[in-house]
């Protein structure tokens, strides 16, 4: 008798707005921000229906938190969509609202065990704290399975569904005069800009292209635009560190690596030295990334290591000319004197000493070289050659 007094007292609640709130990319403090600006809105009229469209690519545990908090100010009818993309959602975040939609394909994870599924192992393939929603689309005891947003708030306005969590359904038809509006919900500009930087290869990659930024403007004379970019990169970057608790050790060898570069753009040649930083910089993002709460893919990583090492092997030459180009008068001191060749880099540059100085030089095609033999210094079209 007890069961049947939510059926028997239910409520059909008559929907006259359908407010689809998007969650993409990283579920963070982005969507977060952005959801409680728009709750405020649609919080004690429950002729609003709001609707999450959940497709998020990674998670922050602190953001499940925070989403159920934002939910129980919500007095309307809530109810959330898992897809388009075949997507992984933990069970505390379903918990939340009324009605369930899963696309074929969700994973649906939780910490209690398969125990905490209930009816859904019934029709799915569920695998220790998994379930794989395989089965047909339609209708399910708490859930529904629809490959679409569109057919999924179509079903819960056509359909006798109840709530999971009280008394109540919802009538509506979406083609009829009776909706006034369909809004789909993004968050702000710089809320997306957010979203995005907070993979970890994106924050990797922008904080330290910031720092190479930075070390080429200290060599090529400019306008300081350069590092003006460098430092906007590094600032936005370096928002997510305290979110996703990156390991601020990894940050001072960070630095040595940025110091060792420097020092390769100063000599004008990669080398050893070169080839050196780049390793020291990788083990830098190993541990920054550390304990980092998304996943971080190692491979795209390493990459991006190698992007900012051949940025700073590609700056070399911007270098060497800016510093040719921008002080003849120097260079032209130097013609005609006597320097030691130490090193050749490749077939058109080596490396002299020059009154306890060593610079970069070109050398010339039809010569043969022998190290530690002294060479003129001569000037060939604005370069110093011998």
């Amino acid at each position: 008798m007890i069961k049947l007094l939510p059926i028997l007292f239910s409520v059909v609640i008559n929907i006259a707005n359908v407010n689809i709130f998007e969650i993409e990319g990283i579920f963070s403090s982005g969507h977060i921000n952005a959801l409680n600006r728009y709750a405020g809105e649609i919080k004690n009229d429950e002729q609003n229906l709001f609707i999450v469209q959940y497709n998020a690519s990674d998670i922050n545990s602190s953001s499940v938190e925070d989403l159920q908090v934002a939910l129980k100010n919500i007095n309307a009818p809530k109810a959330i969509w898992v897809g388009p993309n075949k997507r992984e959602v933990k069970m505390s975040i379903l918990k939340n609202f009324d009605f369930v939609g899963l696309s074929p394909g969700t994973v649906v994870t939780t910490e209690e065990g398969d125990n905490a599924f209930g009816s859904i192992c019934e029709f799915n393939t569920c695998t220790g704290s998994d379930v794989l929603i395989d089965t047909e689309e339609g209708v399910y005891q708490g859930y529904l399975v629809v490959g679409s947003i569109g057919a999924f708030v179509e079903k819960l306005g056509s359909q006798d569904i109840r709530s999971r969590l009280r008394p109540m359904s919802l009538s509506f038809n979406l083609s009829s005069e009776e909706i006034d509006q369909i809004r789909f919900i993004k968050p702000s500009l710089f809320e997306r800009f957010y979203i995005a930087i907070s993979s970890p290869v994106f924050t990797y990659l922008f904080f330290a292209l910031g720092f190479a930024l930075i070390g080429l403007e200290l060599f090529a004379i400019g306008p300081g635009l350069m590092a003006f970019i460098g430092a906007l990169l590094i600032s936005f970057s370096s928002m997510t560190f305290y979110e996703y608790n990156l390991n601020y050790s990894g940050l001072i060898i960070f630095l040595f690596s940025f110091l060792i570069f420097i020092k390769v753009l100063s000599r004008g040649y990669f080398g050893l030295l070169g080839i050196t930083a780049l390793i020291v910089l990788h083990s830098s993002s190993l541990i920054m990334f550390s304990n980092y709460l998304l996943q971080v893919n190692h491979f795209l990583l390493a990459g991006s290591s190698l992007v900012i090492a051949f940025f700073y092997y590609i700056a070399i030459p911007t270098v060497i000319r800016s510093r040719l180009t921008t002080d003849t008068s120097a260079m032209s001191s130097l013609v005609n004197s006597e320097v030691i060749l130490l090193e050749l880099i490749n077939n058109n540059q080596a490396l002299v000493k020059l009154n306890g100085k060593k610079l970069v030089v070109e050398t010339s095609k039809n010569n043969s070289y022998i190290l530690k033999n002294e060479y003129e210094l001569l000037e060939e079209d604005g370069k110093l050659i011998i």
